[in-house]
């Protein structure tokens, strides 16, 4: 479980730091082709909301397969019941 929370992170931190640079380069340009050519921040911000959303799919991906990794150890092993105390005479 520990690798899918490292791995949770790494997509997270990435995610992250893709919208703040964003945000700091870039703050009023959507990413929208409606020229014919394309400015340089028209292309910055496709390519920091690609690396975005690269992230919040990774995201997603490691959150469904930790949760049927998880699900499917649950499954495997059953409660067992402690055994008796011994009884001291």
């Amino acid at each position: 479980m520990r690798v899918y929370l490292k791995l949770l992170l790494l997509f997270a931190i990435t995610a992250g730091a893709a919208w703040l640079a964003s945000r700091i380069l870039v703050p009023d340009a959507v990413p929208v082709a409606d020229s014919e050519q394309p400015q340089w921040y028209l292309q910055v911000a496709f390519i920091l909301r690609s690396i975005e959303l690269i992230g919040l799919g990774g995201m997603a991906l490691v959150m469904v397969a930790g949760a049927a990794m998880w699900k499917g150890a649950r499954r495997e092993c059953p409660k067992t019941e402690r055994p008796a105390p011994p009884v001291l005479r």
